[in-house]
């Protein structure tokens, strides 16, 4: 006896597997034409066009085999780097205060330099006085 097909409710449109998702979503990608001017891993190995999908970030040939795509860098590698280069940062500029401490100093050593080399001069300049007034009352007798 045939099954009564009168108490059957009408069957939607049939839900798409993942894998008839991701082939549409490929094809979506690829019609889009985002081509990169570089590759992702897999596709440079595998010599491939790389079309990116900028809402997974991952590009078309790694979405149609399911694997991970290394187009974009992860969100941990960028905060790694960033706070790689706040460190460097840090450092130069305890470096150029390094520096322009010793600047000063060296500013500071010149003045004194300056400061002996005057004071030099004028206990010179008192001595030659002082021989030549010496000289000068010796000549008069």
């Amino acid at each position: 006896m045939p099954k009564d097909s009168g108490n059957r409710k009408p069957r939607g449109p049939r839900k798409q597997s993942s894998s008839d998702e991701r082939r549409d979503r490929v094809r979506r990608v690829r019609e889009q034409g985002l081509e990169m001017t570089f590759r992702c891993g897999r596709c440079e190995e595998k010599n491939l066009r790389c079309f990116v999908d900028t809402a997974s970030g991952r590009c078309a040939g790694c979405i149609s085999v399911h694997v991970e795509c290394s187009l974009f860098v992860p969100e941990e590698e960028w905060e790694k780097v960033e706070g790689e280069e706040r460190a460097k940062r840090l450092e130069l500029a305890r470096a150029e205060e390094s520096v322009a401490r010793a600047k000063r100093e060296l500013l500071e050593l010149e003045g004194r330099k300056q400061e002996f080399a005057r004071r030099d001069l004028a206990v010179l300049k008192v001595q030659d006085q002082a021989q030549e007034s010496e000289g000068s009352s010796q000549q008069s007798p």
